[in-house]
């Protein structure tokens, strides 16, 4: 009997299936972008793919800077969302003094992240206060309840890359 789940190391071959599952070509650029960065600095890269029925054809893109944590996640679909949701965890928060830079869409799925709900005790001293126009915002430290990015468009790609590297330089100089 299968397992209800597999995780094994990406392959040209497989990262093309996985994308062969994605709607639009944004998906996929972003997808290809992300998984070089992570392979081109040495880090590993999975997927998790699913055997159970209901969950055929979804797979999960695990993109690890520290050994046990992703720093990405890349749902094809599913995971309560409708196409791809691109989950990071975010580090370095300097990011977050340079929102304006970044596109409206990009922006405003950071501002519009879940609160942090101290759903654990790992939440103390590392959730995410930032002030924006004015505003305070607390968020989520832990991929449960992080950013998601979703409904990329092109000029979105380039925003999340330049995080998504800005994130790999920060961990790649500051992990012990």
């Amino acid at each position: 009997m299968p397992k209800a789940m597999e995780v094994i190391d990406i392959c040209p071959e497989l990262l093309e299936t996985v994308i062969n599952t994605f709607n639009t070509e944004e998906e996929k650029e972003i997808t290809q972008q992300i998984v070089k960065s992570f392979l081109d600095n040495g880090f590993p890269v999975k997927v998790k793919h699913y055997n159970q029925l209901f969950m055929k054809g979804i797979y999960r893109i695990l993109c690890f800077i520290k050994k046990n944590a992703e720093t990405v996640i890349i749902n094809n679909k599913g995971m309560g969302h409708d196409g791809v949701s691109i989950q990071v965890r975010i580090d370095e928060r300097s990011i977050f003094e340079r929102l304006d830079n970044f596109s409206e869409n990009i922006r405003k799925q950071i501002l519009e992240a879940a609160n942090c709900g101290y759903c654990s005790s790992k939440c103390e001293g590392k959730k995410y206060t930032f002030t924006y126009q004015g505003k305070e915002y607390t968020k989520c430290r832990f991929i449960c309840n992080n950013f998601s990015f979703q409904n990329i468009e092109t000029n979105d790609i380039s925003n999340l890359i330049d995080i998504i590297n800005n994130e790999i330089l920060y961990n790649q100089t500051h992990t012990k």
